[in-house]
């Protein structure tokens, strides 16, 4: 229920956000007359002072930056490498690695243990399950380890390096003869699962554009989260489940 809850209200902030852009009225702007700050340069130009900015833009008032407190750096604030295959099939014990079956039971329902934020400040969380591979877990190395800084934020991963293999045949091969041969190594995602956290002396305005970026790079639907974001739609979800009057009620 909390993933509905969270694609709901990414539907509801692609909305405002394309009908501020597209309800933007100008005349009311022009008709203003132009603040004692602002002054016409060389060819008609207006040059706007600090003081003007700060006039038209309300919202950027000069506030002391909130304090961290109590945050401990990790030794290396990027995140690892992760390997192809698993290490125990790496180090050669005498066997070949079983080729398994599809288990889509890994894929189904919602995630029930790994959907709370544990350094309680950002992450990415996924709106339904999937799977991840090795060159998408590669490309979030790759576009956190620019973001992050040493001494100021940090990443982890939420997930497990990629454990389950797929099978394939090839291409032009006949039907039949058994089971296909191991491709690659994949991560199966339930749906609220958290796969990626950041934490350190950063705030959520600072996160958010590029954790947004990131979940659009992913080859799940998911999207950036705060703790208090979390805990409000973990009370919605009690609130809807203890004002539930159905009896029957399917999610997945």
């Amino acid at each position: 229920m909390m993933t509905s809850l969270l694609a709901k209200r990414l539907l509801q902030e692609n909305f405002h956000s394309i009908k501020s852009s597209t309800c933007i009225k100008l005349s009311d702007s022009l008709q203003q007359p132009l603040p004692t700050a602002a002054r016409p340069a060389a060819g008609g130009l207006v040059i706007l002072t600090a003081g003007a900015k700060f006039k038209y833009f309300p919202d950027r008032e000069l506030v002391p930056p909130k304090r961290f407190e109590n945050v401990a750096m990790p030794d290396k604030h990027r995140l690892p490498l992760v390997p192809k295959v698993p290490m125990i099939w790496q180090t050669g014990i005498g066997m070949r690695p079983p080729r398994q079956t599809k288990e889509l039971w890994r894929y189904k329902g919602e995630e029930t243990v790994h959907n709370e934020l544990l350094l309680n400040q950002f992450g990415i969380v996924a709106l339904h399950g999937g799977m991840i591979k090795h060159k998408q877990l590669e490309s979030i190395r790759m576009a956190v380890g620019r973001k992050v800084k040493q001494g100021e934020s940090y990443a982890l991963y939420r997930i497990e390096s990629p454990y389950k293999p797929l099978t394939s045949h090839g291409q032009g091969k006949r039907m039949g003869g058994g089971k296909g041969s191991i491709k690659e190594y994949v991560t199966p995602i339930k749906a609220g699962r958290i796969i990626l956290e950041i934490g350190g002396r950063v705030g959520w305005e600072e996160v958010r554009p590029w954790l947004t970026k990131v979940c659009e790079s992913l080859p799940v639907k998911a999207y950036p989260v705060n703790a208090e974001m979390l805990k409000e739609l973990n009370e919605e979800e009690q609130r809807l489940i203890k004002t539930n009057k159905n009896p029957i009620t399917f999610e997945y």
